[in-house]
């Protein structure tokens, strides 16, 4: 078997390598027969190269068929597709591509007859403009009006972005002329050029988005509100799409492109131009910078922070710190965090200087600094700070937010006690007993879930309840009547918890979904055969007789078996309207038969005598029965 398996191994490589051979024997031929081709002096030096090949057409190589169209041997071409048919060979593709270049070519040496068709003339392409928070956003179309049919790709395209100038151009056709597209905007405010960008959107169109350098609401798109540009439009679709981003912000009215304009200064606390001279008006921005335009100063306005600890260990943190960014980032250059010892002040190391975390720079929208894993607390810190910060200082009031050193709970629980007292299927109820943990340092609760398996919750809906620890004694938690019992679950699991998490091992209960007894009439804890004697009490609605039974076959959890009057059998079931008065209850053990004596009241409508089995669950739903006759009772005569 070995030998034949490995005859079998050489004989496919043989294939492959004959297979790979094969191949590159038809690549070389197709290879040289383009080759020929390209030299061939004519139609006819075409044909008797390529007539061995015309009766098996899949060993062509695409590129054949479309040298023979672009050399306009129609002859030969149409000949090549008649046999393709009959080969059943698609060589459609190559046809297809063959003839539209042939056609661009002829349709350009058309374009040509104009003499100004060499000269692209230059235009400014329609688009269209919206705005959020943080963003501009335009579409252009290679069209100078919106609405009119344009060029459906350009070449050579240029984008440029820089400070607040955009400018866009390109090479486009339609209906046979050759357009230069070129677009060039003087924004109302300054942009980030590293975080903008574009690209080709649908046919005719590329879209842009770029990034506000401070997070407003623009009046308009253009610096100088008296430029009119007649094919700019307002993006409609997208401005009600982004608008909620500019819900209860104010339109400002100024910025450093507009103040530059005449020859001022920007201060953002008024909104407001300034002279040279005049930022010392300007409220916490004093220091005049001619060169971007603005009154400046430190900082003043902050953000705010917050940090989950997400390393489980005592005395260390680890995790991301969170930065809401302020209100305003105008002249913020970055956020740097600190440890602090109060939620004012910086903690100093040994060299005096604050004990830094990291630093992040602003980017319109909220930011973090990653706290590595594993970083121990310093001593005396209590928070974390945040300070806006720029190349003037710091904002004095810094953001802040509490050190929590998460550690998860150190013991967990010893044990998990639970009997089910709830008889129906697939439900449970009664009381849960847990062990208390041994070490309670850092445990504030314990969570009880439904599991899969002795350590794993099922996949949903898996909590129980959350049980608060008591000082002195195990905890418990009643479950109420008829919970049900999730799919999946077979274990309950309990693990001590705080406000960081769960101990990752709990202790866990294989729990048993007790039913009452005789659930089917087959089982073996359900009464056997019951009988009755002949009622010997004359008297109507009165009897005296003789009940008997046989015992379960399997007693074990049985506590008694109840004796009923019944109005019907048991063949629908003894709790769904069967019963029609108690009897007697019979102890398991005790003589599975009593008397009737004389004069015992019969319920009216009783025709049964019903037996049902009883455990601490509760009574069974199935029951046995016999017929009963009052003997006091005559017949009722059929009707004539």
């Amino acid at each position: 078997m070995a030998l034949r398996r490995a005859a079998a191994s050489r004989l496919a490589a043989l294939c492959a390598v004959a297979a790979s051979l094969l191949l590159q024997a038809v690549v070389v031929k197709s290879s040289e027969l383009l080759q020929a081709l390209e030299v061939a002096a004519n139609e006819e030096a075409a044909v008797a190269l390529l007539e061995p090949h015309l009766e098996d057409l899949k060993t062509l190589e695409p590129e054949v068929l479309e040298q023979v169209v672009l050399r306009q041997w129609w002859g030969l071409a149409r000949e090549i597709v008649a046999k393709s048919h009959t080969q059943q060979v698609d060589l459609s593709f190559s046809v297809r591509k063959a003839v539209r270049t042939l056609k661009d070519e002829a349709e350009e040496l058309l374009r040509t007859l104009n003499p100004k068709y060499g000269l692209a003339q230059q235009v400014a392409p329609a688009f269209q403009w919206a705005q959020n928070d943080t963003a501009i956003f335009l579409t252009i179309k290679y069209t100078v009006r919106w609405n009119a049919p344009g060029a459906l790709e350009v070449t050579e395209p240029s984008v440029n972005m820089t400070l607040n100038m955009f400018n866009f151009s390109g090479l486009g056709k339609h209906s046979n002329n050759k357009y230069r597209y070129f677009l060039s905007l003087s924004l109302f405010d300054h942009i980030v050029s590293e975080s903008s960008q574009w690209s080709a959107a649908s046919v005719g169109r590329i879209s842009v988005t770029l990034r506000k350098r401070w997070p407003r609401k623009w009046p308009r798109l253009i610096a100088n509100k008296k430029t009119k540009i007649g094919n700019m439009h307002m993006w409609m679709e997208m401005q009600e799409k982004v608008d909620t981003a500019l819900s209860g912000m104010t339109t400002v009215s100024n910025s450093p492109v507009t103040c530059q304009m005449s020859e001022k200064l920007y201060c953002l606390a008024t909104d407001t131009c300034k002279q040279a001279d005049g930022c010392s008006q300007c409220p916490g921005k004093s220091v005049a910078k001619l060169d971007e335009g603005i009154c400046t100063g430190r900082p003043t306005e902050k953000a705010t922070l917050s940090f989950k600890d997400a390393d489980m260990d005592e005395g260390e943190l680890g995790g991301e710190v969170k930065i809401s960014k302020a209100r305003n980032e105008f002249d913020i250059d970055t956020y740097e965090v600190y440890f602090g010892k109060d939620d004012k002040t910086k903690l100093n190391g040994a060299d005096g200087a604050g004990m830094a975390v990291g630093s992040a720079a602003p980017t319109g929208s909220d930011c973090e600094v990653r706290i590595r894993m594993n970083t121990p607390v310093p001593e005396a810190a209590t928070h974390l700070l945040v300070f806006s910060k720029n190349e003037f200082g710091e904002f004095a009031t810094p953001g802040q937010a509490i050190i929590k050193d998460a550690v998860l709970p150190k013991g967990k629980p010893t044990s998990l006690k639970f009997e089910d007292e709830d008889g129906d299927k697939g439900e449970v109820s009664g009381t849960v007993h847990i062990g208390r943990a041994e070490d309670q340092h850092q445990l504030e609760e314990y969570t009880l879930h439904w599991g899969k398996s002795e350590r794993r919750k099922i996949n949903s809906g898996s909590f129980l309840r959350d049980v608060m620890k008591q000082a002195d004694k195990d905890p418990t938690h009643y479950i109420a009547t008829s919970t049900k019992i999730p799919d999946g679950a077979t274990h309950m699991l309990v693990f001590s918890k705080n406000e960081h998490g769960e101990h990752p091992t709990p202790a866990s209960l294989r729990f048993v979904d007790a039913t009452k007894p005789c659930a089917a009439l087959t089982d073996a804890d359900c009464p056997g055969q019951v009988s009755i004697s002949e009622d010997t009490d004359p008297e109507p609605g009165r009897a005296q007789a003789t009940i008997s039974f046989a015992p379960a076959r399997s007693e074990e959890g049985l506590s008694l078996y109840s004796v009923y009057w019944g109005r019907q059998g048991c063949s629908d079931g003894g709790q769904s309207g069967a019963k029609n008065g108690h009897i007697k209850d019979v102890q398991v053990g005790e003589k599975p038969s009593f008397e009737l004596p004389g004069d015992t009241a019969v319920p009216a409508g009783t025709t049964h005598i019903l037996v049902f089995s009883k455990s601490k669950r509760g009574e069974s739903d199935n029951c046995v029965s016999a017929d009963f006759k009052d003997s006091g009772v005559s017949p009722t005569k059929p009707e004539l």
